[in-house]
């Protein structure tokens, strides 16, 4: 899933999901499958999430903070002040030096440490 699918399917030559509007799904509209886990859960299954600057750097009173408590923009400063994924997602590895331009998180650690 990210917020370029086309670059990922094109370079990564992987079928890529464009990003959900939500994160998380809605409590007051449980019939809005607008969110990550409506398509991890119900269609596909997810291994990687890649958010690029446009997402990274949006405005960050108008899309992060009143996008709502289900948005993208609350997942990543969520995941910023307590400095780790929330434990409610799925995708929790990430390789160091991406943030705070990129974001990239899979399912397990898929790349090797240096000795």
């Amino acid at each position: 899933m990210s917020d370029i699918p086309w670059a990922v399917a094109w370079y990564g030559q992987r079928q890529c999901v464009w990003l959900t509007l939500k994160c998380t799904p809605d409590a007051n509209d449980p019939n809005a499958h607008e969110d990550f886990f409506a398509i991890n859960d119900y269609q596909k299954p997810i291994s990687l999430l890649y958010l690029t600057p446009q997402t990274m750097d949006a405005k960050f009173l108008t899309q992060w903070i009143r996008a709502g408590e289900q948005s993208w923009g609350s997942f990543i400063l969520e995941g910023m002040v307590k400095k780790k994924v929330p434990d409610y997602f799925p995708l929790s590895e990430s390789q160091a030096g991406w943030l705070p331009e990129q974001l990239v998180l899979t399912d397990w650690p898929r790349w090797r440490k240096t000795p």
